[in-house]
C-alpha cells in the first residue's frame, strides 16, 4: 500500500524540483476556493527535492513538506564526493497555514555540524530576509516550522545572490568612470568571468569572492567593498584608489551559483582546490576542462602582479568572521607574518564584526593545502594573501535575533575592509620594495 493510501490526503512526489499538489482544498480568506501548497526550486540558484507532502499529518500542523537536497556534480581527483547542503526554494499557497519543512538527508550534508544552532533564511519579497526561530536539527533531519503571512514565501540556506543582481551590480558599476570592466574568461556554461577594477595606484590588490557558490554571503561582501570603490565623494576610497590598483571577481563560480551548489562549478570542480597542480596524486590544476575559473583569474594574476589578495568565503560552523591566513606555505617569513597581522589589526579596529581570536587551527610549518587559493597565491607571488571567513549563522559575538548574520552585515563588513586596506596599505608597499630591491 502506498504512502498516499497509509497517510491521510498524502501524496508521494519522486521528481525533483516539481511543483507538490494536495488532495485536499481550503477555503479562502475571502471564502472562495484556494489552490493547493506548492513548493518549487526551479528558479535561479534554488535547490530542493521533494519527496513527500502531507495534510494534517498531525495536530497543529496544516501542511509538512519532506525534502532533500540535492549534491552538486560529483567531485573528482580532489574531494571525491558529492557535495551538497546549499537549498534555496518557494512555498506557495501556504499564507495562515501551519506548515512543517523537514529535510531528511541533512545529517549527511558536507558540514553537517553547520546545522547547530542554525536558524533557516526566509523572505516574503527576496529582499528582507530573516530568520526562522522555530528551526531545529536532530542530527538526522533540518526541520523548521511556520505560519506565513503571505500566499508564497521563500527559505534558503542563506540570503540567495542571483545571477540577475550581479548582473546589474556588474553594469552599474561598468558604467562608472572610475571603474575598468573585462571578461577575463568564460565559464564552461558559457558565463562571463567579470573583473572589475579601480585606481591606479602602485600596489596591486585582488579580491575574489564565491569560490563555493554556496557561500553567497561572499558576492554580498565584495558588493560592499564594490560600492565604496565606486564612490566619487568617498575619500577614504579615493585614497585607496591612488594608492593601488584594485581587481575585484566578485563571482568566481557563476556556473555552480545558478545550478544551486554548494561547493563546485559546473564540471564538479571545487575550484579552491584548484589553485596548483602536483597536489593531488595524478590530479592537475587548474585545466580548462575542469577549472576554467580558476585558470583565467591566475593568467589575469600573471598578467596584472599581485601585492596583496583576499579571497573572501563563508564556513559552515563558526560563528564569527575571520581570517585564515598562510602560516604552512614553505615561504612564510616574519615578513609576511607582519603583513597578516597589520591587516587584521586594522580590520579589528575598522570592524565591530570581526575577530582575531576565533578561526581555524594554523597550518605547521610546510603543511598548507597549496592548491588552495591564498597559500597558492602567497606562495607564487610572494604577497600578504588572506581568506575571509564569513558565517551562514547568526554572529556569535554579535547576535541578531531577527536576521543572524545577513546580506546588510556582509555588505557593511566589505565596506570596512576597505578602510582595513588603506590601512595596510603603507605596509604592503614597504614590503613589496623590500622584495624589489637589489
Amino acid at each position: 500500500m502506498t504512502a498516499a493510501r497509509r497517510l491521510d490526503r498524502c501524496v508521494r512526489v519522486r521528481a525533483a524540483m516539481m511543483l507538490v499538489s494536495l488532495f485536499a482544498s481550503a477555503a479562502a480568506l475571502d471564502g472562495g476556493p484556494r489552490r493547493p501548497p506548492s513548493v518549487t526550486a526551479a528558479f535561479d540558484g534554488g535547490n530542493i527535492e521533494v519527496v513527500e507532502a502531507c495534510a494534517a499529518p498531525r495536530p497543529g500542523i496544516d501542511t509538512e513538506f519532506t525534502l532533500r537536497i540535492a549534491p552538486d556534480a560529483y567531485t573528482y581527483g580532489t574531494d571525491e564526493t558529492a557535495h551538497f547542503q546549499w537549498f534555496s526554494f518557494r512555498a506557495s499557497g501556504v499564507r495562515g497555514r501551519r506548515c512543517r519543512f523537514v529535510v531528511e538527508n541533512a545529517g549527511g550534508a558536507s558540514y553537517a555540524d553547520g546545522w547547530v544552532d542554525y536558524r533557516t533564511a526566509a523572505s516574503y519579497d527576496r529582499e528582507d530576509w530573516w530568520r526562522v526561530a522555530d528551526t531545529s536539527y536532530d542530527g538526522r533531519e533540518l526541520a523548521w516550522e511556520l505560519t506565513p503571512a503571505a500566499d508564497s514565501v521563500y527559505f534558503a540556506y542563506f540570503a540567495p545572490y542571483s545571477w540577475e543582481r550581479h548582473a546589474d551590480v556588474v553594469a552599474g558599476l561598468a558604467a562608472s568612470p572610475l571603474c575598468d570592466h573585462a571578461v577575463v574568461g568564460e565559464t564552461l556554461d558559457g558565463r562571463p568571468l567579470d573583473l572589475l577594477a579601480f585606481g591606479g595606484g602602485p600596489l596591486r590588490v585582488w579580491v575574489t569572492a564565491r569560490q563555493h557558490p554556496g557561500e553567497s554571503m561572499a558576492e554580498w561582501c565584495a558588493e560592499g567593498l564594490l560600492r565604496r570603490l565606486a564612490d566619487p565623494d568617498d575619500a577614504a576610497a579615493a585614497r585607496l584608489r591612488a594608492a593601488a590598483t584594485v581587481y575585484v571577481l566578485p563571482n568566481m563560480n557563476p556556473d555552480g551559483a545558478v545550478r544551486g551548489y554548494l561547493r563546485t562549478n559546473a564540471a564538479g570542480a571545487n575550484l579552491n582546490r584548484e589553485w596548483n597542480g602536483g597536489v593531488y596524486e595524478g590530479y592537475d590544476a587548474p585545466s580548462l576542462e575542469r577549472s576554467p575559473e580558476v585558470l583565467y583569474a591566475r593568467r589575469a594574476m600573471d598578467e596584472a602582479g599581485v601585492d596583496a589578495s583576499v579571497d573572501i568565503h563563508g564556513d559552515e560552523a563558526i560563528a564569527a568572521n575571520f581570517f585564515a591566513g598562510t602560516e604552512g606555505i614553505p615561504s612564510w617569513d616574519a615578513g609576511l607574518a607582519g603583513l597578516l597581522k597589520t591587516l587584521s589589526d586594522a580590520l579589528l579596529a575598522r570592524s565591530p564584526d570581526f575577530q582575531a581570536d576565533l578561526g581555524y587551527p594554523v597550518d605547521s610549518p610546510g603543511g598548507a593545502n597549496m592548491a588552495v587559493a591564498s597559500n597558492a597565491i602567497a606562495e607564487r607571488y610572494g604577497c600578504l594573501a588572506v581568506t575571509l571567513e564569513q558565517p551562514f549563522k547568526d554572529h556569535g559575538p554579535r547576535p541578531d535575533a531577527r536576521a543572524g548574520w545577513s546580506p546588510e552585515r556582509a555588505m557593511r563588513l566589505g565596506s570596512d575592509l576597505l578602510d582595513a586596506l588603506l590601512d595596510a596599505a603603507p605596509a604592503i608597499a614597504a614590503h613589496k620594495a623590500a622584495k624589489e630591491a637589489p
